[in-house]
């Protein structure tokens, strides 16, 4: 459990962290004040596995470990930061990733770091880091940008770490004003997405520029045989997506029933001799013809840094009836005829995850699990599909009620 959990438990009321979305009432200027110094401390987004710790995390560079066997929090436990080069009078690295991605043929992890600027007129920074393990970290790359990013997650070739630097940039001011997250980013409609390549070998940085566009998940990337690298991202024209999680939204039907911006999965090739950007949109199968506009991606992790073919994810408003019409997806990037997808009346899905067989051969060999809310008997199990037909193997219905979540993950700890 987090110091904000226990404290606000413990004060029957919310104490003045910095939150996603912010608070209402807002605090009051003595709580804004706290703000400053407390941050946030709900890491409640992802987990992940360094060097047998298990770690709760966000998009901070920040993290809680706990037993993976009882649940029980072992306290904060944030990696390393490795030296930089840069000055770090005014600056204050703390914005990260809540998606690490691993190193081909390593059992590392990269991570990016964010550090601004809290003095007016200087540069921000931008850092890749190996994770080796929650004590052992080093300094990939690192330079100065103008404004400061947010990137939820990011993507890793053998030879190359990917960003996609939309033009949704952290404003410490507004942050400041508004004690949320949310609150102190600003869009720009009408700039480009800038796109930064770091080779792993040398840290050399490459710039490149591509179109207005807003990205939260990556998928996968690879290389070609000819050096050109390949990115599968679900994008969106705008941030504005957030606002279908805000209750405002939730509670008013007619709200509900019209989402005007869905995901558009596009695969970005990218040529960083030439400085080019090529960017497909995929077709849609006949067998699920929302697969295009998945969500909450994930892929068989043996095939992560590789050349693949199967996405697996989660859509909502599938059919155009609202924001309650949830499907599972796989989506092959091979072949669009072989689209699949899995849905069922008044079942809330979450982000699903796939576990391979050990002793499988192709790469939809294995289970799809997520964890799913019933509507009609109110409570929530575990489903597992298999994933060559995307129909229902089993499911195991829990004890408790499991609220919409975004990022899980299966841990082998047999």
């Amino acid at each position: 459990m987090s110091k904000s959990y226990l404290s606000s438990i413990k004060k029957k009321d919310i104490e003045p962290y910095l939150t996603f979305r912010g608070v209402n009432p807002t605090f009051d200027e003595a709580d804004k004040l706290a703000w400053m110094f407390l941050n946030m401390d709900d890491m409640n987004v992802n987990v992940f596995r360094y060097a047998n710790r298990t770690v709760a995390i966000s998009d901070l560079w920040f993290a809680y470990e706990f037993d993976l066997q009882t649940l029980n929090t072992l306290g904060s436990r944030s990696p390393l930061i490795p030296p930089s080069n840069f000055s770090n009078i005014g600056k204050k690295s703390e914005m990260s990733s809540a998606h690490p991605v691993p190193e081909y043929g390593t059992s590392s992890r990269f991570e990016i770091l964010k550090t601004l600027s809290l003095i007016p007129g200087t540069k921000n920074r931008m850092s890749v880091v190996r994770i080796t393990s929650l004590d052992t970290t080093e300094m990939v790359a690192e330079w100065e940008t103008e404004k400061s990013h947010y990137m939820h997650s990011f993507s890793v070739t053998p030879n190359y770490v990917i960003l996609f630097a939309a033009p949704y940039t952290i404003s410490i001011m507004k942050m400041m004003e508004t004690c949320s997250v949310e609150g102190g980013m600003v869009w720009d409609g009408n700039a480009n997405t800038t796109i930064y390549i770091v080779e792993i070998k040398t840290g050399t940085l490459h710039t490149l520029q591509t179109e207005n566009v807003f990205v939260t998940h990556h998928i996968n990337a690879f290389e070609l045989p000819d050096g050109r690298i390949v990115l599968d991202l679900p994008t969106q024209k705008n941030p504005f997506a957030f606002n279908y999680f805000d209750f405002s939204y939730i509670f008013n039907k007619t709200a509900r029933m019209n989402i005007i911006s869905m995901p558009i999965l596009k695969r970005y090739t990218i040529d960083i001799h030439k400085k080019s950007v090529l960017k497909k949109t995929f077709k849609n199968g006949p067998k699920a013809p929302c697969a295009g506009a998945l969500e909450l991606p994930v892929i068989n992790e043996n095939y992560r840094h590789l050349n693949y073919c199967y996405i697996y994810g989660h859509v909502i408003n599938y059919n155009g009836k609202g924001f309650s019409r949830m499907a599972l997806v796989k989506k092959d990037v091979c072949d669009e005829a072989r689209d699949l997808m899995y849905a069922a009346p008044h079942q809330y899905f979450t982000e699903p995850w796939f576990v391979p067989n050990p002793l499988g051969k192709e790469e939809d060999d294995g289970v799809l699990m997520t964890s799913v809310y019933d509507g009609d008997k109110r409570a929530s199990y575990l489903l597992i599909l298999d994933p060559k037909t995307m129909t229902v193997i089993n499911r195991s219905y829990m004890p408790t009620q499991v609220p919409f979540n975004f990022h899980g993950r299966f841990f082998d700890i047999a």
